[in-house]
């Protein structure tokens, strides 16, 4: 009603932005990684929106199919390659990996067929999860003396029912817990349904 409107804080290209931090790839959260990795999968030092939607289509083939010879040579690629190739030896060798946060254990008898990538991304979804739940759980307890709520959780955003008392700091409180920080970058939308929300710049 006129008193809130709904808005969704999201984790921007999450999955990629966790490669960052499990191969130790250096870089900063101003920077848009499908722009940043269009320049290297086109060889162009200016791309366009289609330059960058392909890219991003392109990135999440190698993320879940496995890093293609031709873009090998691209050292967020190459080391995304070596930690996929260390994690399965040890997986082969030992019977399990550990998720990187939460040290669990995924097992043989978790993953059908393994394989590379399979092992893989068993671990990608598993520290998802591993990264954003605690500080979902913060923004809770946070939100427990506001009258603005979460009503949706989705794997990389959150739907909250912002009520106007609370203010503009609250969201920006929340962003921060949601980023870990700054850690992760985020977007902001807001409409007066969840249909109708827009970005914003917060």
């Amino acid at each position: 009603g006129n008193d809130g409107r709904m808005v969704v804080v999201d984790y921007t290209a999450f999955h990629p932005r966790i490669i960052c931090r499990l191969t130790d790839y250096p870089l900063a959260t101003d920077v848009d990684i499908y722009e940043y990795l269009a320049r290297l999968y086109y060889q162009k030092k200016v791309v366009d929106e289609t330059d960058i939607a392909n890219a991003k289509q392109l990135t999440f083939r190698q993320l879940y199919g496995g890093v293609e010879d031709k873009y090998a040579h691209i050292k967020y690629l190459a080391n995304l390659k070596t930690y996929i190739d260390t994690q399965w030896e040890f997986f082969k060798k030992n019977g399990y990996v550990e998720t990187p946060v939460f040290k669990r254990r995924i097992t043989e008898h978790h993953i059908q067929d393994p394989s590379p990538t399979k092992v893989f991304n068993y671990i990608l979804q598993a520290v998802e999860g591993e990264i954003a739940i605690p500080q979902i759980r913060q923004v809770m307890e946070y939100l427990a003396s506001k009258k603005t709520k979460a009503v949706l959780y989705t794997y990389d955003a959150v739907l909250y029912d912002f009520h106007k008392d609370d203010g503009l700091q609250t969201l920006n409180h929340i962003r921060a817990i949601m980023s870990n920080q700054g850690m992760f970058p985020m977007k902001t939308y807001i409409g007066s349904s969840y249909q109708d929300v827009k970005q914003i710049a917060l």
